[in-house]
Order: C-alpha cells, then structure tokens, then sequence
C-alpha cells in the first residue's frame, strides 16, 4: 500500500468565534452541539433539501457543502469501524485471543486488532514461505451522486450537468454488457470472468505462459479469470462483469473509474469540490482477487484461507477508499472554511457550522487511524 501522509485541519471558519455568543443567546444549552443548536446537521442523511434559512444560491450552496462533509464524515467513520471490524475477524481467525482487546473506542479498537492482524501475519509468513499477489482494487464514481449534488449547485432547475457518458474518459467508463465486449472486462474477488487474454489476477483455466505460485498467468488466460482480463486484440467475449473498452450489444449501468469532468453548468469551485467529494464518499468498489500460495500442512492452508477471505475486504477499506477520502480531504477543509462567506438569515445556517467543522475534524482522526492501522497489515504481506 502507498504510503499517506496524515491529514491535517488547515483553519476553522472565522465565524466560529461569532458563534458561540450566538448558541448563549439561542439557549441551546452548555453543550454547543446540542440537537436544538442544529438539528439538521445528520451525517449520512440526506441533507440537500433542508432550508438553512439562506436566500436563493447561498441556501443551496451552503446545503451542497454541509452534505460533503456529512458524507465525507459519515465514509471515514465507516471506514475506522469495517476495518477493525475485519482486522479482529482476521486475527481471531489465525489465533488471537479473542479477548485481546477490551476497549470501547472505535478508534483504539481499530489500531489495536490491525496491529494483532499484522503480528499474526508476521508469525504465518515464519511458519511458511508465502507468495501474496494482490489485484489492484478499483471504484466507480457515484455519478448519480454527483448529477443530484450539482444539480442542487442550480437555482436553474433547466441546467442540465451532461451524462456519465459524456463527462468520463472513454477509456474509464464502464458497462454491463449484455453482449459481447471487448477491452477488458473486470471481475473479483467474488465474481470469475470468461476470458481469452491476460488475467490481473487468478486464472482458472489454462495458461500458454508460465504460472506462478500464487496461480498468476504470465501468459494468455483461457478459461475464466478471477480479477480483470483483458481480451486479445480484436476479440469479443462475453463479459459477466464489467466491461470497459467496447460493448456490442446493450449496454447499461454505466459507471466512471474517474472523477467525471466539471459540469457545463456554471457552479463555484466550492460546490463543485463538494460533489466531488460526495461522490468519492459514496464510490462503489470491487474487492480485489488475491492469490496465494504456502508450503505447509492443513494448518498452514487454513490460514491461508483466512487471508484469502479478508484481504479483499481490507483492500477495499484501506486503499481504495482511502485513495477517494485522502484525494478529496483538503479541498473539503477548504469548503468547511468558507461556510461564513455569505450567511445571511435566521441564523440557522451559522448553527450548523460548528458541528460540521467538528465533523471534518474528526473524519481526519478516523482516516489517519485507519490509514496508520492499514499501513501496519499491508506492510507484513508484502514484507516491508
């Protein structure tokens, strides 16, 4: 896994200063974030249509930018809770004490099961001489996401931001093709793909190279593939996953591996950097094949197994949503310091930034946690 730097909170709006003689003067409480200060800041909820108490353009763009960071919130604190969740499972499963940890804090749980998960790693590659091969993972973008986030960017309700189709690299859409396709098409962890070409990932079938350990084909797959494969030159083949590159027959369900270009309707840079981000946020991704081999008795294949089951899962968490939380971040801590820019009204809206500001606070925790605790397990599969 790529190393990352640590996400850092780069200013809070000035308004915050303003707000809390604002809170005394609305008697919400000593707690500033109480429910009755700001009711309708619910991370990973819908919160585009909520009147914030803003005239026109400012209501919509304020909302747009409370939703990113609700949803970016919401995707970091998710990704702390699965990915404990899948280190404990993995760790119990190659011989942790299941007891090992005794906290209550997400966080710490998170940290503490990954660095179990790493050791038990460690301890298996000692017992066995291991060859991990480790697809890629990959996501789609939330177009849908996107168009209903820049949509409410317009007060023009005639503004139309442009298809999926039309705003993503050709090379980086793709399809369910019922059909034949051609280019590649993408399997898993989880899904095995017709295929007469390469395979990035496991080939299960017969291979005109040479094979390696871990059941990589160094040659032309013919048979099925287990992560994506992509077709000899000119050949259609019928995909049951993704297809990118071409589809002859009916095409449908179309996703962008890439952020899709700006829309041709003028929106600011903050409401655009806003549904980037609630797209990323809500990004499909497949888990990734993975292939390994280890010399051992039956013990040694049962853990094996056990990786097999779970550093899927962990690569999904740790570095394909990792990759869209971190490459948004920054421009979201931009957004949330410029929630003050124009609020005029009844107040409402000025409410509302303190817990948001605290939500991108604590997203940034939760990412560095989940991405220190990452780094810790996928440093012991590839030996680093």
């Amino acid at each position: 896994m790529r190393k990352t730097n640590k996400i850092q909170l780069a200013g809070v709006p000035a308004a915050v200063a303003l707000i809390g003689a604002l809170v005394g003067a609305t008697g919400c409480g000593e707690n500033p974030l109480d429910a009755l200060c700001c009711a309708d800041f619910k991370p990973g909820t819908n919160m585009l249509e909520v009147d914030w108490g803003l005239e026109g353009k400012a209501n919509a763009e304020f909302g747009v930018a409370i939703q990113a960071i609700g949803d970016f919130s919401a995707a970091a604190s998710a990704m702390v809770t699965d990915l404990g969740t899948v280190c404990r499972n993995m760790a119990v499963e190659l011989g942790t004490d299941p007891k090992a940890v005794n906290t209550a804090d997400p966080r710490e749980f998170t940290a503490q099961w990954c660095g179990f998960a790493a050791t038990a790693i460690t301890d298996l590659k000692a017992e066995a001489q291991l060859t991990i091969s480790i697809q890629e993972p990959k996501c789609s973008f939330s177009a849908e996401v996107q168009a209903s986030c820049e949509g409410s960017c317009q007060v023009d309700a005639s503004c139309d931001p442009g298809s999926i189709e039309a705003r993503c690299d050709p090379g980086e859409l793709s399809v369910k093709c019922s059909g034949s396709c051609s280019g590649s098409c993408e399997g898993s962890a989880n899904v095995s793909v017709s295929c007469e070409g390469t395979c990035e990932g496991k080939c299960e079938g017969a291979c005109s190279g040479s094979t390696d350990a871990g059941g990589v084909c160094n040659g032309t797959c013919s048979g099925k593939c287990r992560g994506t494969c992509s077709a000899q030159a000119g050949a259609m083949v019928a995909c049951e996953g993704e297809c990118t590159g071409g589809c002859e027959g009916t095409a449908t369900a179309p996703k962008c591996k890439a952020e899709l270009t700006p829309p041709s309707c003028e929106a600011s840079a903050d409401c655009q950097a806003s549904c980037k981000a609630s797209a990323s946020a809500k990004a499909e991704c497949t888990p990734p094949a993975v292939a390994i081999s280890a010399t051992g008795d039956a013990n040694i294949q049962q853990k094996v197994a056990v990786l097999e089951k779970y550093l899927p899962e962990l690569a999904v968490i740790a570095q394909a949503r990792a990759e869209l939380l971190l490459g948004n971040a920054e421009a979201l801590i931009e957004v949330s310091g410029n929630l003050d820019a124009s609020l005029e009204g009844d107040g409402k809206a000025v409410l509302c930034i303190i817990p948001a500001v605290t939500a991108i606070a604590d997203a940034g925790d939760n990412l560095n946690i989940a991405v220190t605790a990452s780094v810790d397990v996928f440093g012991t599969v590839s030996g680093s």
